[in-house]
């Protein structure tokens, strides 16, 4: 029996795609990561550094959850233009189209606005606001460009074309840095920021490059706000609410971890970081490719039972995975932590604290991943409101069990809540799935 699913996996396409992707994103994902060690050995720590990281944090955080919404609903809105023979360089042309303008106009609007915010809620001097800022306006294109290369990457998963945007991050980071060494002399700062916006626009030559060479469909930006359109901005408009929700949630546990002792937060970070390496390298893979391939199988079929029986079947094996990889590092977090954090300046004491929160967040890793597997079903359905409903309940759900469990299990215990809420998320999204489908 179980040679069969063995051969039957290694026959998948879906299989092959999957091993494949999650190969290729590890290593873009990987070569990103790097970044920040080398800032820190050519610029050190200073308020310049922190103007830095105010402003691409600000910008990055907008960017992401617009981006993010926008290449995950792209697939089915393709997939199902395909599969109805539809002019997919048409449909490509007015989200690229709409939403560059949409940005040209939101994005000065943006810039005219954070300047009094930022006056009044930082504490940053004259001279670190005007960099902040002065940062604000350089790196602002990159919310254009990450709002394409995001386009052009879902429009490829929808072609199943995985390579490409797996590993264009590689040649982003690598211009990145290459421009940061060269010029931070001369610039200082100012160099990574034009940094990060030259090494976006790499990529998404890289991106256009491939289509181009592909032939599968038109870059070419077209104005038109038609009813589809509408339907489409709408739809990805529940998802941006969930993916800022889910982020508020992050947002939440570390204002609250700021409430017990000293050290805390910072204790809670490093356990979400560790927690982030599996999930990064499950969710570069398979959520990726069960979008694109199981949008075809929707749209090509139109039958619902077979998207509801295909991810359910999908679920149990996502959830065998995500279990093992869940029992592996929880047995052996006190390596793993020792190894990592057992050395320099880090408090000896404090590594136990670490590891129990990491592994009451490991315990929620299976949920989560089952989770991300039925929000994959709900974009391919387009009922984005359902993620959006979860998504609000569990704010209110995390500050109450964060405060009943922080002062039972400490700073672990709001890493506990977090898990409690993939659960709760877990549920809904399962109760919600079958209605779903009616």
């Amino acid at each position: 029996m179980l040679s069969k699913t063995k051969d039957l996996m290694l026959k998948s396409k879906f299989f092959k795609d999957t091993i494949n992707t999650t190969f290729w994103s590890t290593l873009g994902k990987a070569t990103g990561f790097l970044i920040p060690f080398f800032l820190a050995t050519w610029f050190g720590i200073s308020s310049d550094m922190d103007a830095f990281f105010f402003a691409y944090g600000l910008v990055i955080f907008i960017s992401i959850i617009f981006a993010s919404a926008i290449e995950a609903l792209i697939v089915p809105f393709v997939t199902e233009a395909k599969s109805n023979k539809e002019n997919i360089s048409l449909f490509i042309g007015k989200i690229l189209g709409n939403i560059t303008i949409a940005l040209i106009i939101l994005i000065p609007l943006f810039l005219l606005i954070i300047k009094p915010i930022l006056q009044v809620f930082t504490r940053f001097n004259s001279r670190e606001l005007f960099l902040v800022y002065s940062l604000l306006i350089e790196i602002s294109p990159l919310i254009l460009f990450l709002m394409w290369t995001s386009i052009l990457s879902g429009a490829l998963y929808a072609h199943k074309k995985f390579f490409f945007p797996a590993i264009s991050p590689v040649f982003r980071a690598i211009i990145n840095l290459a421009f940061i060494f060269l010029f931070r002399e001369k610039f200082g700062v100012h160099s990574i920021a034009l940094g990060y916006l030259v090494g976006e626009i790499v990529r998404l030559f890289v991106l256009v490059i491939a289509i181009t060479k592909l032939n599968l469909f038109k870059i070419k930006p077209i104005v038109n706000f038609d009813s589809k359109f509408l339907f489409f901005f709408r739809t990805a408009f529940f998802s941006m609410i969930s993916l800022i929700a889910i982020k508020m949630n992050i947002v939440v546990d570390k204002i609250m971890a700021s409430w017990l002792e000293t050290g805390s937060v910072s204790i809670l970070h490093y356990a979400e970081i560790l927690y982030m390496i599996p999930v990064a390298f499950m969710s570069g893979g398979i959520l990726i490719t069960t979008l694109s391939h199981w949008s075809e199988r929707f749209y090509s079929s139109n039958s619902l039972e077979i998207l509801y029986n295909g991810l359910k079947k999908l679920a149990k094996y996502v959830f065998i995975l995500a279990f093992i990889i869940s029992v592996f590092l929880i047995s052996t977090n006190k390596i793993f932590i020792k190894l990592i954090l057992g050395r320099g300046e880090f408090p000896l004491d404090k590594l136990s604290v670490v590891g129990l929160t990491w592994v009451f967040y490991l315990l929620g890793f299976p949920p989560r991943m089952l989770s991300q597997i039925y929000i994959r079903g709900f974009l391919i359905l387009k009922k984005t409101k359902i993620m959006m409903t979860c998504a609000i309940y569990t704010i209110a759900i995390n500050i109450l069990l964060n405060y009943l469990l922080m002062y039972r299990f400490g700073i672990a215990g709001i890493a506990l809540s977090t898990t409690f809420v993939w659960i709760f998320s877990l549920f809904y999204y399962l109760k919600h799935f079958k209605k779903a489908l009616q």
